[in-house]
């Protein structure tokens, strides 16, 4: 949980900044952070990556470069709000495209200003979480990220209610579509190649609707994408954009550590990883956190093993790849292949077609313990979309 929240006010007037402070100086659990700067381009950057901030930017006369240098930033953590004439459309439609989470008419920021910060501190203080986002991945082919992948999210969605959307990042040999037999009638590559013109409310076109909760963004399945296809910055900007809509981002990635998965993993809050219960999978999973921590700088505590079709009668038990890995975040999910086979055959979640089994158990298990749930009521998103849609 975080315990306390870190506000940081820019701008270049500091009579306005300091006005600001006041403004949410009795909202109480808040560090405000007053940087004045001429240019305030200078300043964004570091601020905006920090996830425990609330970043509140005051736009100046250079309000669309500010915005579109905002845009430009790939690594953007922060709850952003932008203060500035909410009358300007171009403001709006750059902002939008930005990332932001709220846009206040500078007008009208002495009655908007704590409201919606102390809006955003609750939500940060009682969740612990902001759009999390979780990466999976195998360790070794056929390991079963895409299976594990699928049954969270429709925990998740099922059981708390939770807004959760499903993304394949296997953009050439992606399989999420056939546990749910969905066809997609507008693709991945589709949504990320007219990020321009994307918003919140124009994204659930490209969505394939599983259930009131759950949505999946999938590949094509005919097209062939090759490497080097992918915008990086696009790729950004939709993470950042389902984060805003979203409570819960799952995203399937394939076996492959290249510009678009490096990006992924290191903006992911876990990466999870898919073992089976041999020793070739321990060791693969060895070198797979060496190269995310080595290679990535990506901290160990973000980094979850999964042993997939975990048989307890195995010789290989859970401590010995605790060991091997040197790794003790480690949960199990139950071996019952042919459950399996027939949920995937179906185009069912196992989880929706066989909820009392010893396998769905333990993803229920894990779903709630990525998603840091400690309740067992239904939740509902804690997103809401700008104020002027």
């Amino acid at each position: 949980m975080i315990e306390k929240i870190k506000v940081v006010l820019i701008g270049n007037e500091s009579e306005f900044l300091e006005e600001q402070r006041a403004v949410i100086a009795n909202l109480g659990d808040i560090e405000p952070l007053v940087i004045c700067s001429e240019t305030i381009i200078n300043v964004i950057k570091e601020s905006v990556q920090n996830e425990s901030y609330i970043v509140v930017i005051n736009l100046t006369d250079q309000g669309l470069e500010e915005l579109q240098f905002l845009e430009s930033i790939l690594n953007k953590k922060a709850m952003i709000i932008i203060v500035g004439d909410q009358s300007n459309i171009d403001l709006l439609s750059q902002a939008l495209r930005s990332g932001v989470k709220d846009f206040i008419d500078v007008k009208r920021y002495e009655d908007k200003l704590g409201g919606v910060i102390g809006n955003i501190k609750r939500n940060m203080l009682q969740s612990g979480q902001v759009g999390r986002v979780s990466a999976m991945i195998n360790v070794k082919g056929g390991s079963g990220a895409s299976f594990i992948a699928s049954n969270v999210a429709y925990a998740l969605a099922k059981e708390w209610a939770l807004k959760v959307v499903l993304v394949d990042f296997d953009l050439q040999f992606g399989s999420i579509s056939f546990n749910f037999d969905k066809t997609p009638k507008y693709a991945l590559m589709e949504a990320l190649n007219i990020m321009d013109d994307l918003d919140s409310l124009t994204l659930e076109a490209y969505m394939s609707k599983c259930n009131e909760n759950l949505n999946l963004l999938l590949p094509s399945p005919v097209d062939v994408v090759l490497p080097g296809e992918v915008n990086l910055p696009n790729v950004q900007r939709l993470i950042e954009l389902l984060r805003l809509n979203y409570s819960e981002i799952l995203i399937d990635l394939p076996r492959l550590i290249d510009p678009v998965s490096n990006l992924i993993l290191e903006q992911a809050d876990e990466i999870i990883l898919i073992v089976q219960q041999t020793l070739i999978h321990f060791r693969m999973a060895r070198r797979l956190i060496q190269i995310l921590n080595k290679d990535l700088d990506i901290g160990l505590d973000k980094i979850v093993i999964v042993i997939n079709r975990y048989d307890s009668s195995n010789s290989l038990r859970i401590e010995d790849l605790k060991q091997l890995v040197n790794h003790d975040q480690v949960f199990t999910v139950a071996n019952d292949f042919k459950k399996v086979v027939d949920s995937s055959n179906m185009g069912v979640p196992l989880y929706e077609s066989s909820p009392r089994l010893k396998t769905s158990k333990d993803i229920k298990i894990l779903a709630k313990s990525l998603a840091k749930i400690e309740f067992e009521t239904p939740k509902k998103s804690i997103f809401n979309l700008f104020d002027w849609f």
